[in-house]
Parts: C-alpha cells; sequence; structure tokens
C-alpha cells in the first residue's frame, strides 16, 4: 500500500544497472539519486548501500521497484474475465508456454480495459530484490512494470492506429495499436543500437499487417543519445521517435532543426 504522506524509494532495475531515488513525501520529489553499473543482484545492494551513505537521515522504510521487460514474461489477453479469470488464464498460458507453474504472475487492465497484460517473474528473482531492500532496512511495497508504465504514457501521444517500439537495453519491444488498445507484442533480443538489424525487425512487423495503409510508427528512446542515434534512420522511413517526458517529434523535423 503506498503511503503518500512518507518518503520512500524508487527502484529502477536494469539489465546492466540499477537507478535508486529517494522520493519526498507528497509531492515525490527526487531528493537523490544513486546509479550503479552491473546485475541487479549487485548493483541493487551497491546503490542502496551508497545512497544511505550520502545522508544522515535512514532509508526510507519502503521502497516501489520498477521491472524492466528484460527481466518478466508478457502477454496480452482478452478482456472480460474480470480480474480473478483473467489472472487465472495468464497462470495457465505461461504455465503451456514456459512450462513453468513457479512463475509470480499478475494481470493489469490496460488503457480502456479492452485488453489485459498479463506478466510473470521469476520467483527467486523477486525473492533476491525483496532480501537486498530487507538487508537495508527497506520494505518492498510495490512492483511496477516498466513496460505498463510506457503503455499509460504512450496512450496520451500515439494515435489509435499504431505500431510502436520501446527501445531496451537488450533489445526492443514491438507493439500493434488497434483502435487504441494493444492487440499483438513480440520481443525482439537484440543490440538496440544496432540500426539495420532492429530496423530489418522493425519493418517485417509492419509488412506483416495485412492493409493497404500499414499504421505509422513510433520509437520511444530511453535518452537523448538514443534519439540521435536513431533519428536519420526514422527520418528515412517517416518514423516518429518519441522521448520519455518529451513532445513527440518526428525525425524529420528534428533534422531540420539541427
Amino acid at each position: 500500500m503506498s503511503r503518500p504522506w512518507k518518503s520512500e524509494l524508487s527502484v529502477q532495475l536494469g539489465r546492466g544497472a540499477t537507478a535508486v531515488q529517494r522520493l519526498a513525501p507528497w509531492s515525490r520529489r527526487v531528493l537523490d539519486e544513486v546509479r550503479c553499473e552491473g546485475a541487479p543482484a549487485q548493483a541493487l545492494p551497491a546503490a542502496l548501500s551508497a545512497l544511505r551513505e550520502r545522508s544522515a537521515e535512514p532509508l526510507p522504510a519502503q521502497a516501489r521497484l520498477c521491472v524492466p521487460d528484460e527481466l518478466a514474461y508478457f502477454s496480452l489477453l482478452a478482456g472480460g474475465n474480470g480480474w480473478h479469470g483473467t489472472r487465472q488464464a495468464a497462470v495457465t498460458h505461461f504455465a503451456a508456454t514456459l512450462g513453468r507453474q513457479d512463475l509470480v504472475v499478475q494481470a493489469v487492465a490496460l488503457p480502456g480495459a479492452a485488453a489485459w497484460l498479463a506478466a510473470a517473474i521469476e520467483p527467486g528473482d523477486l525473492q533476491a530484490w525483496q532480501r537486498a531492500l530487507a538487508e537495508a532496512g527497506v520494505r518492498l511495497a510495490r512492483v511496477e512494470l516498466q513496460l505498463l508504465d510506457d503503455l499509460r504514457h504512450l496512450a496520451r501521444q500515439v494515435p489509435d492506429e499504431a505500431i510502436v517500439a520501446l527501445l531496451r537495453e537488450e533489445g526492443s519491444t514491438l507493439l500493434r495499436i488497434e483502435r487504441g488498445v494493444p492487440v499483438e507484442l513480440s520481443w525482439e533480443r537484440c543490440d538496440p543500437r544496432a540500426l539495420r538489424l532492429v530496423e530489418q525487425r522493425l519493418v517485417a512487423f509492419q509488412g506483416a499487417i495485412v492493409s493497404s495503409q500499414p499504421p505509422a510508427v513510433w520509437m520511444l528512446c530511453r535518452s537523448t543519445e538514443q534519439r540521435e542515434h536513431w533519428e536519420r534512420m526514422t527520418q528515412a522511413h517517416g518514423w516518429t521517435l518519441l522521448m520519455r517526458d518529451a513532445s513527440p517529434a518526428p525525425a524529420a523535423a528534428a533534422e531540420a532543426g539541427a
């Protein structure tokens, strides 16, 4: 349960680095932040220790943790069965496709409630994160998904018909949006800096849609450096680049203003 009147930690996990922020009560303004390189098993304890050493104040009592796409399994499920029915369908789906019944499974309604995002996390990973926080005197209060956070953010920016590529550390998550609802999801593990490789996979994903006019492509970047890396390629295709907490700008317009 979130307690807005209390300060808390915000943990952004990553395969190659983890960031931990100390947030102020109510406003959730960032008071301090530490980023440590390495896998979560090493980076999370290191970041917590570094953050604790930078202040005379003890660490907040609770934390919310954001899981990247690389550390979760996803599937889209149709709405209409309610939360309990959809979660059970998600458990059945992951058991059938992954041969696993020990995964930590959750189902979350997507914007518009016409579809659900099913997610599964390795139990060993979750226990390791809880243990690292507990050893620092912090309770894990909430687990969030980077994918879900981005989908909620994009719902206000992309059109009702679109192809969306979310660039990650170790690949990209591709989504097809119809009538404002995600209807297809694909994880592509690859180097997100490999322009031609990502381009080929994205063009193939777009080309698989049977339509005389395939939907436009939107790409969400995680940094200014990543956006600059993709500007020329997206300009050639007429795709649109996005950045979190920034207004959408077609690559052609960005190139013209350079």
